[in-house]
Parts: structure tokens; C-alpha cells; sequence
């Protein structure tokens, strides 16, 4: 059974030790890095995906007010990932899935965006398979969004 749970002081240290393949490295920042973001900057929510009671992911999804950088006040699926040893039983669909229709965050905006790397071929399936739309492209990313 899937389940997501808050990162923790309980359970951090398993999803810092969480890894993807060599070949994912450049795809997705590593989880050490992202709790520590998550820590020190505000509206990030890190999340570990559980598969019967093991942690075999992580989610974060953080909220970004309109800036220079991005002219709309957002909610971003900022991080998402599955261990390597994990990846290809279908978790990372479940977990998303899992995420889509939990995860309510309580500020007025009504769609989610995700940057994805262009070359990173499967996570693109996936986020379309989901109703994510591509909007454009912002600092090398492919970025897609949907309503919530």
C-alpha cells in the first residue's frame, strides 16, 4: 500500500539515503539538498513515499508567489522521485496519483506546475498520462501544469 507522510526527524535520514539510477542524476535535485531547502525556505511540504511501511520515495511540493522569474502565483510539484530499487513496480504512478487527490493546499490557486528535464522521456509520459499540459519552457525545463 502506498502512503505519503511527512518528512520527519523520525524518517529524514532514510530519504536522504534514497537514490535514483546514474543515468537520473541530472533529472532531479537530491533529496538531501531539497529538505534542507525545505527547512530554510517557507511553503515547501516534503512528503516520504511509503510502499508497506518502507520509504522508497520522496514529494515535495512547494508554493512560489509571482516573481520575475514566473509571473503567476504557483504551486509546484517541486521534487519527485522513487529509489532506484524501487523504480518500475508502478510506485511512481501510485504515489502521484496518491498526491493529486490528497494534497490540498490551502491557498486560492488552482493549478499545479512541475519543470521536467527534456530528455527525461518516461517522466513526461507520466505527467501527461495525468492531464499535465505542457505551458512552455522556463530555465531549460519543459514546464507543464494542470488543475487541481
Amino acid at each position: 500500500m502506498i502512503e505519503l507522510k511527512p518528512v520527519t526527524k523520525h524518517n529524514y535520514m532514510t530519504v536522504v539515503d534514497l537514490n535514483v539510477h546514474p543515468h537520473q542524476k541530472d533529472y532531479v535535485a537530491s533529496n538531501g539538498l531539497s529538505l534542507l531547502e525545505a527547512n530554510y525556505e517557507s511553503d515547501k511540504y516534503p512528503f516520504a513515499i511509503y510502499n508497506n511501511g518502507d520509504i522508497v520515495g520522496f514529494i515535495m511540493c512547494s508554493y512560489y508567489a509571482a516573481d520575475d522569474a514566473y509571473p503567476i502565483d504557483s504551486w509546484w510539484l517541486e521534487r519527485f522521485m522513487i529509489d532506484k530499487d524501487s523504480q518500475g513496480n508502478g510506485i511512481g504512478r501510485q504515489a502521484l496519483s496518491l498526491f493529486l487527490n490528497e494534497f490540498r493546499p490551502d491557498e486560492q490557486v488552482d493549478e499545479l506546475r512541475l519543470g521536467v528535464e527534456p530528455e527525461n522521456d518516461r517522466a513526461i509520459k507520466l505527467y501527461e498520462s495525468f492531464g499535465f499540459v505542457k505551458e512552455g519552457v522556463v530555465e531549460g525545463e519543459i514546464v507543464y501544469f494542470r488543475k487541481w
